[in-house]
């Protein structure tokens, strides 16, 4: 099982090592949202492995924002990342 729990423990060490500083959950904004695959555009997630419908974690602290995509049962992590505020995640640059 991937919990929101695990999902926001695994982004804050992503965003330890982004900001060079320790970062707790507390620190840690963030939104979740039922998507289709075909609304799914994060570099490194293959939309063609993704179920129907998936649930997209988005965070942010400070300048940095990242992302993690689920399943809806919550039992397999399709892609997770950060990204600074002016970097593009998208693949085709939305």
């Amino acid at each position: 099982m991937v919990t929101f729990n695990d999902v926001l423990k695994q982004i804050c060490v992503l965003f330890s090592k982004d900001i060079g500083e320790t970062v707790v959950s507390s620190q840690v904004g963030f939104e979740s949202i039922k998507l289709a695959r075909e609304e799914i555009d994060y570099k490194g997630v293959d939309i063609k492995t993704l179920p129907e419908w998936v649930l997209v974690h988005m965070f942010i602290c400070g300048d940095w924002s990242g992302y993690a995509v689920v399943n809806l049962a919550q039992t397999k992590l399709y892609g997770l990342g950060t990204f600074y505020f002016d970097e593009e995640p998208f693949r085709n640059g939305r």
